[in-house]
C-alpha cells in the first residue's frame, strides 16, 4: 500500500454503549444489552431475542429514523474528538456510510433521511459531503478501501456505517426467513441497532494535525461471492477467501502472522461456513483463525455499522493494552455478494509508549 493511512478519532453509538471507549469496554468485559422478549407490535407469539438503544423511543418503530438519530450521535462524537485541531480554513470532508441493503422497512430512498441528519452536523470549518453506499455488512470496511485512495488527496476522510433492524416490516421480514434468533431455534441472530464512525488520515497529516494514530491500514481489499446466502447454491467461501488473500498480501514471504480476526459473525450457519473454507485455505497466515472476535454477544447484530465498529474495536484493543498481537484481519459479509477485508496494524508509534511487545 503506497498510502499509510491510519485511523486518528472515533465515534460509535449501540445498545452497549454511547461512546467509541465505552462500547469497546463493554465488548471486552463480555457486558450483553442483547434479551430474549415479546414485541408486541408483531403480534402474540415466542420471545425472541433483541437488543435495542436505552435512549430512543422504544414506540418509534421507523428503522430510518433511529438510524440519523443513531448516526448523528456517533458522528457527533467524531467531530468534537477531532475540532480542537482543526485547520483555521475551511476543509471539505468526505464521509463515506455504509448503510443497509434494500429490505422491507428500508428502501433506497430512506438514506436521504440519513444523509440529512449526518450533513446537518456540519460547519462553516468543517463541510461534510456525505456519500451514502446501501451495501450492507461490507459497506464499512469498502468504504475505508476507498477512503485509502482519497487521504493522499484529501487531509481527512470519515468512513462509518450505520443500521436498525427496529423496523415492525424489518423484523417481520426476519421472522418469516428464519434469521431471528428466538425461543427454541439453534441458529439466527438478535436483531439491534447502532452505528460507528472511524476518522482517517495520511499519517504525515496526522502527526501535522497533533493526533495519535490508532491503528495503521496495511491493505484493503473487496471481492463478489456469487454464491449467496438464502441461495441453493453450495457455500465455499470463494468471493471473501478472494478478498482475505487480497488483504494478507504484505504478509507474504515473511514471518508475520496475524494475531486477531474482527468479523461479521452473527449466529447464521452460512457465515460460520464461509469462515470455516477460508481458513482452511489461509490459516497458515494466522496465530489462530478459530480465534474470532464479533461485537454480537454484547451489543446484538448491527448490521451495516458491523464494519465500522469492528475498526474501532481493533484500534481500542491497542490503546488499552490488551490486545493479543500487533496485526489484526477485520473482514465483512454482505448478503448481496459484496465481501471485503482489511489487515490493520498497531501503529509503531504514538498510540502507546515503550516498545512493540508482540511477536512477529
Amino acid at each position: 500500500m503506497s498510502v499509510e493511512a491510519v485511523l486518528v478519532a472515533s465515534g460509535a453509538r449501540t445498545p452497549a454503549g454511547t461512546t467509541a471507549e465505552s462500547v469497546a469496554a463493554a465488548v471486552r468485559a463480555g457486558i450483553s444489552r442483547v434479551r430474549l422478549l415479546q414485541v408486541p407490535e408483531l403480534g402474540r407469539q415466542a420471545e425472541s431475542f433483541i437488543a435495542r438503544d436505552g435512549l430512543l423511543d422504544a414506540q418509534e418503530w421507523s428503522g430510518a429514523a433511529r438510524m440519523a438519530a443513531l448516526g448523528a450521535a456517533a458522528l457527533d462524537e467524531v467531530l468534537a474528538k477531532l475540532a480542537p485541531a482543526l485547520p483555521p480554513e475551511n476543509v471539505e470532508v468526505p464521509v463515506l456510510v455504509g448503510l443497509p441493503e434494500e429490505r422491507p422497512g428500508w428502501r433506497a430512498a430512506d438514506a436521504s433521511r440519513v444523509v440529512a441528519a449526518l450533513s446537518a452536523l456540519g460547519s462553516e470549518r468543517l463541510r461534510l459531503r456525505v456519500e451514502p453506499r446501501l451495501t450492507g455488512h461490507a459497506s464499512a470496511l469498502e468504504g475505508l478501501r476507498e477512503a485509502v485512495t482519497r487521504v493522499s488527496r484529501a487531509p481527512l476522510v470519515i468512513v462509518g456505517g450505520v443500521d436498525s433492524y427496529h423496523d415492525v416490516q424489518t423484523l417481520a421480514w426476519l421472522r418469516e426467513r428464519n434469521q431471528w434468533l428466538e425461543e427454541g431455534r439453534r441458529t439466527g441472530f438478535a436483531p439491534s441497532e447502532g452505528a460507528a464512525f472511524v476518522a482517517v488520515m495520511t499519517a504525515p497529516h496526522a502527526r501535522r494535525w497533533g493526533f495519535a494514530p490508532h491503528a495503521m491500514v496495511r491493505a484493503t481489499a473487496t471481492a463478489r461471492e456469487t454464491k449467496r446466502i438464502h441461495t441453493e447454491d453450495l457455500n465455499l467461501g470463494e468471493g471473501l477467501t478472494v478478498a482475505v488473500g487480497e488483504a494478507l498480501a504484505p504478509l507474504d514471504g515473511t514471518r508475520e502472522v496475524v494475531a486477531s480476526v474482527h468479523s461479521d459473525l452473527n449466529g447464521e450457519r452460512y457465515r460460520s461456513e464461509e469462515w470455516g473454507f477460508v481458513a482452511l485455505r489461509l490459516g497458515a497466515a494466522f496465530r489462530d483463525a478459530t480465534a474470532i472476535h464479533t461485537p454480537v454477544s454484547s451489543c446484538g447484530e448491527v448490521g451495516a455499522a458491523t464494519g465500522a465498529l469492528n475498526l474501532i474495536l481493533c484500534a481500542q484493543s491497542w490503546r488499552r493494552r490488551y490486545a493479543s498481537g500487533s496485526r489484526a484481519l477485520l473482514w465483512g459479509s454482505s448478503e448481496a455478494g459484496l465481501r471485503a477485508a482489511a489487515l490493520l496494524e498497531e501503529p509503531l508509534s504514538g498510540s502507546r509508549e515503550g516498545t512493540n511487545p508482540w511477536p512477529k
